[in-house]
Order: structure tokens, then sequence, then C-alpha cells
């Protein structure tokens, strides 16, 4: 009867550390207002883009398959908070506040103004004092609200593209978004525009958040980044989507 006991004391055991590891999977979480080339968003899953070619690379070299989690933006710190998800990329700390880890930035980008070219060239965010501009809801735009103050005049969108897509249609004059996403948009003549040459407000590189309750350390996805530069498969990904 020990034996017996024993046996099967030793058979739930490995099947619990076998179940553990068939779980244990790298967490990514994702905004669901993100837009291509940054991610394509099916059905609450992501299919395509940048994110997930990077998180699946950063998986691979954290030894763990990729599972990716679609949120609203406002959701991503209080699930990094509480261990749901292992990390949030693309983003900046000044962007997503929160109790968390940064690893280091490795993401180009840059914050661009749009102008209508009906309209006159703007040459600076001063003189856009009190004027509407297309913004998406639940993003933050600290370096316009610095130079803008009270004066800084947000038009939410649900997302970049239906920002992008109101601007198209004229009911927005001017209207902030990514440069990378800007010029996808270009790539794939999706939306029609009339535009002035972008006048860039930020150029940055983004980072990502990691979780202090994930199961991994910054130091770690940070050494993964680090390979994945040097091996360009980083900038293999941008290359894709130009």
């Amino acid at each position: 009867m020990r034996f017996v006991d024993l046996t099967r004391l030793l058979l739930l055991a490995a099947c619990a550390a076998s179940c553990a590891n068939a779980s244990a999977t790298l967490k990514i979480l994702v905004d669901s207002s993100t837009a291509m080339p940054m991610a394509r968003i099916e059905d609450a899953q992501v299919v395509g883009g940048i994110h997930r070619d990077l998180g699946i690379e950063l998986a691979r070299e954290l030894g763990e398959p990729a599972q990716f989690l679609v949120m609203p933006r406002k959701r991503i710190p209080v699930a990094l908070e509480r261990g749901d998800g292992d990390l949030a990329c693309h983003f900046l700390p000044e962007w997503l506040p929160g109790d968390f880890g940064w690893t280091e930035p490795f993401m180009p980008n840059a914050l661009v103004l749009l102008s209508d070219a009906r309209t006159a060239p703007v040459e600076q965010l001063q003189d856009l004092r009190g004027q509407p501009i297309g913004t998406v809801l639940g993003f933050a735009y600290p370096d316009v609200e610095r130079e803008l103050g009270a004066d800084f005049v947000r038009d939410d969108a649900g997302d970049a593209s239906q920002n992008l897509l109101k601007f198209g249609v004229g009911r927005s004059r001017h209207v902030l978004t990514g440069e990378v996403f800007w010029s996808y948009q270009q790539r794939i003549g999706g939306i029609a525009l009339r535009a002035h040459e972008p006048l860039v407000v930020r150029r940055y590189k983004a980072a990502c958040a990691v979780s202090r309750k994930g199961r991994f350390q910054v130091a770690a996805i940070n050494r993964a980044i680090r390979q994945i530069q040097k091996d360009h498969r980083l900038a293999a990904m941008y290359d894709k989507y130009r």
C-alpha cells in the first residue's frame, strides 16, 4: 500500500511539473487600439505586425513560447502590476506610469504632426494654440502638453487609423501620429491624404515595461533584446513593413 501511495505521489508530482512547463509562456500585453505595422489584431488575437514578430523572437531567446494578451491601454499598467502579463512593449515611462521595471530603449519611432495641405504649413507647435489637434483616446502626449499647456485642444479618435481617417476626410486639419505608422500608411496607400511634410515633435526609442511579478527579470529581457539587435533581427522586423 505504501509503495502504491508513493508511486501515485511521484506520478502526480511529475504531472504537475509537466503541466506547469506546458503552461509557461512569455505573456505579452498589447494595446487593443494598436494598428499596423505595430500589430494586426483580429478577434482579440495578435496575428501580425512588429509586436508579434518581436514577441516571438524575445520568447525564443528566453526559451518559452509567446502568448499575446490584447486589452485596452488603460488596463495594461494594472495587469503588469498584478503579474497578469510579463511585459508590454513600445512605451515610454511617461506614457505608462506604474510600479514596474523598464528595459533599455530600442524601438525607434517619432511623434509627428500632420497638417492638411490646404492649410498653411505649421512651423512649430505654438502655431496651434487653441486649435483642435487629432489625437488617440487614452494616449498621452507629454511633449505637446508641456509646449501648449491648457491651449492643447485634443480631438480624440478611437485608434490611430480612425485618427488618420478623420484627417483624410477633412474632419481634422492637424493630427498627431507615429512616424512608423504614417510611413506604413503611405507605403500601402490605405488612406488617401494630402498633407504637408510632417513636423517632427520628438524622436525617441521606446522600451518594454516589465512586470515585477512576472517570470522574467529586466536583465534577462535586455539580454534577449541585445541578441536580437546583434543578429539584425530587429532591423529586419522594421524593414519588412517599410
